[in-house]
């Protein structure tokens, strides 16, 4: 096939900043179950002590033991009160950490909620009971556990930080705000409170409530990695890169190899176009939890967004995602891509049809499964699939380019022109587009317009906007 007759397969449109946030919903189990069981930990002992003098030995060796992650031996010393005690709330939460920690995680919540109904008061229970919810990935039924805690103790800061947190999470920005702002007024809020209060301000594009918060917990906390984070985003908000970089290095060296940190420290390099640093991070967030896809494919996109990408290297981050995580829509889609680029055009599309099963509203995996077809002189086909990617998203311009480069070939020289035509309007520095509309009014003997476009194809050229870098045009786009 003639090359100029088709639209390239790299006109990859990715939003680095969608796929880089992790909501609740979507974090990996092995993420979420290593939250839990740090978070777990915390109110252990408070679960063993909340009992006062009807607290037995056996309950605070079992605490003890659970900390140690002496997990039999907990369970003995649990199983001995629970004979004599079937529904002492206290021992049942213990036993729902141990079943949390094996993995064990409907057993975990079960015990939990049998806790709370035989002392409704016992903090310790609904903590756990929250986490629990959040790592099945069901955020109103954390809130209400937290809510209950809060209601319970009003002055518990690790609920108040962690609801601040979960409606962040969600995007309920307003709530989130209003929930700190009335905290504030009882008590002085916590550097991690502040972080969150700037965060939700700078998601709402309060740039500078964003910026006097992060400010207030650098005052409280020189180096604290997420403020200073949070003022890079902000300096580059205001247009100011200079500052962001030297936030986002300042931020660099307390880092403290905290995945999460790691992660958002990338999404920043990202948007500053440091792609080293990005890769760094990204690669170092996955030394210390390898388990979390979501790092392998943020990996790979960065990759692709490289000057001269490595093919390779993204498809075996996107592997690796599809490993830990096997039905990610996303994952398969980017890979499916790679392997198109690579012209694997059999392997690509079992991974493009598997994404669209998971994500049937994507453009782009019509679009590309529709250039394989294309690529394999299955006209109809592809006519069939760059329809449904344009349907999807109407200003999708490559989707309209390739469209009209099949009608060309087919010779339906009308709706070719349409299609061009709609393309080139949406993308005018589309070389393929100009250079097919050469051809069709050459067709047309339209000499004249013909040669309008193929001057403007010279202009471009001497631009540096040549067919062979178009491919460059579409890199991932800049987290916001």
């Amino acid at each position: 096939m003639n090359s100029h007759t088709s639209t390239d397969s790299s006109t990859h449109r990715v939003d680095v900043s969608e796929k880089m946030r992790i909501p609740i919903n979507t974090m990996s189990i092995g993420r979420r179950r290593g939250i839990l069981a740090l978070l777990l930990l915390l109110v252990v002992l408070h679960s063993a002590s909340a009992q006062g003098d009807i607290s037995t030995k056996r309950l605070e060796r079992a605490a003890a033991l659970i900390v140690e992650n002496r997990l039999d031996e907990a369970e003995q010393q649990l199983a001995s009160v629970l004979r004599v005690a079937p529904n002492k709330a206290a021992a049942l939460d213990l036993l729902g950490t141990v079943r949390a920690k094996q993995g064990r995680l409907d057993e975990a919540g079960a015990l939990f909620t049998r806790a709370i109904r035989a002392d409704k008061k016992l903090i310790g229970a609904h903590l756990n009971l929250a986490y629990f919810y959040l790592l099945k990935g069901m955020p109103e039924k954390t809130a209400l556990e937290l809510n209950e805690v809060l209601h319970l103790d009003p002055e518990n800061a690790d609920a108040s930080y962690k609801l601040a947190w979960l409606l962040l999470s969600q995007g309920r920005y307003d709530e989130c705000i209003s929930f700190i702002e009335k905290a504030k007024a009882s008590r002085p809020l916590t550097v991690p409170m502040l972080v969150v209060l700037g965060d939700a301000y700078l998601k709402k594009g309060d740039v500078d409530q964003a910026d006097k918060t992060y400010l207030a917990a650098i005052g409280e906390q020189s180096q604290n990695a997420d403020a200073l984070l949070g003022l890079a985003r902000v300096s580059q908000s205001r247009g100011n890169p200079e500052a962001a970089v030297e936030y986002l290095m300042r931020a660099k060296d307390f880092l403290a190899d905290s995945p999460d940190r790691l992660y958002k420290f990338a999404v920043a390099a990202v948007a500053l176009k440091l792609i080293d640093d990005a890769i760094w991070a990204l690669k170092r967030a996955i030394e210390v939890r390898p388990e979390e896809p979501s790092y392998y494919l943020v990996l790979g996109i960065v990759q692709l967004g490289l000057k001269n990408p490595d093919l390779q290297d993204a498809e075996e981050s996107f592997r690796e995602s599809l490993k830990r995580q096997p039905d990610n829509a996303q994952a398969q889609l980017h890979l499916g891509y790679v392997l198109l680029k690579q012209k694997r055009y059999s392997d690509a599309r079992v991974w493009l049809e598997k994404s669209i099963l998971k994500q049937t509203r994507s453009p782009e995996a019509f679009y590309y499964l529709g250039m394989i077809a294309q690529e394999q002189n299955d006209n109809e086909k592809a006519i069939q699939l760059l329809q449904k990617a344009i349907q999807l998203e109407p200003a999708f311009a490559y989707a309209h380019i390739a469209l009209g480069a099949v009608h060309l070939k087919l010779k339906n020289y009308s709706l070719a022109q349409q299609e061009l035509e709609i393309g080139v309007k949406m993308n005018p520095q589309s070389s393929k587009a100009h250079y097919n509309l050469a051809i069709l009014y050459a067709r047309l003997k339209d000499p004249q317009r013909a040669q309008e476009e193929m001057r403007i194809i010279e202009k471009l050229k001497g631009e540096g906007k040549t067919q062979e870098n178009e491919a460059d045009t579409v890199a991932p786009t800049t987290p916001r």
